[in-house]
């Protein structure tokens, strides 16, 4: 790539040489060689393409139901960078995989590595809340149990004119080869501003069936008190969701 020289710059192709305009700046180019379909499909200098296409649209079904699989904990909530950020988490989950070819990694056996667990554990859902209190609190998996300790209303850092703090706990079950999913959840614990108590816990009644791999996640949400009802404050902080690798 060059570019063009003179008074007068030409647009188009001419002896072999494209002529057009990158960035407002006349430039000059071989013709031939681009990213064509066909040469995407078969030229052997695409072969790391070919492969990275192939891996991008595994991870990009696994995203897709995933996400579905999370519906019922995102309730309420939108994030447009939500579908990006998790695309980047599932691709970086499939270089895990060491064991596979180039162009048929998988994030299954990525996710089975004793990393894969932790990298999901350390993504950030929700970034307007990533921690769900600024106290202790965890997953204990031989209990199935939500704990929070050294808990307290200001831990809980209710957003302003939020009056009821509303926590959903959960058991994923994901199977990333053939994206079926199913879940086990508890029952809603809501939270008033007058909470005194240090602890709690929050126990699932049991694990989902199926195959695959257990993840589970825990919800936070505010709710503003009028009349008789409650409304979510979807928005900033009042919402978190923060998911524990098994």
């Amino acid at each position: 790539m060059a570019r063009q020289k003179g008074i007068v710059f030409f647009e188009g192709t001419l002896g072999g040489i494209n002529f057009y305009y990158r960035k407002g700046v006349p430039t000059a180019r071989r013709a031939g060689g681009g990213f064509t379909a066909k040469a995407i499909k078969t030229s052997p200098n695409m072969v790391r393409v070919r492969e990275s296409n192939s891996e991008f649209a595994l991870c990009s079904t696994v995203n897709k139901y995933f996400k579905l699989a999370l519906r019922p904990f995102l309730a309420g909530y939108k994030d447009g960078t939500l579908h990006a950020r998790l695309m980047r988490l599932f691709l970086g989950i499939k270089d895990l995989d060491a064991t596979s070819e180039r162009g048929e990694r998988r994030v299954g056996i990525g996710y089975s590595t004793v990393y894969g667990p932790k990298v999901l554990s350390d993504f950030v859902a929700t970034p307007g809340r990533p921690n769900l209190f600024s106290c202790s609190y965890a997953f204990d998996w031989d209990a199935l149990r939500f704990d929070v300790h050294d808990f307290s209303v200001a831990a809980a850092n209710f957003p302003k004119g939020a009056d009821v703090l509303e926590i959903v706990v959960g058991v994923l079950r994901f199977d990333f080869e053939t994206c079926t999913y199913n879940s086990v959840m508890a029952d809603p614990v809501f939270v008033d501003r007058d909470f005194d108590a240090s602890s709690f816990a929050i126990a699932v009644d049991g694990l989902p069936e199926g195959d695959g791999v257990l993840v589970a996640v825990a919800r936070v949400a505010f709710y503003q008190r009028v009349n008789d009802g409650l409304f979510l404050l979807s928005g900033g902080d009042g919402f978190g969701v923060e998911m524990f690798g098994c």
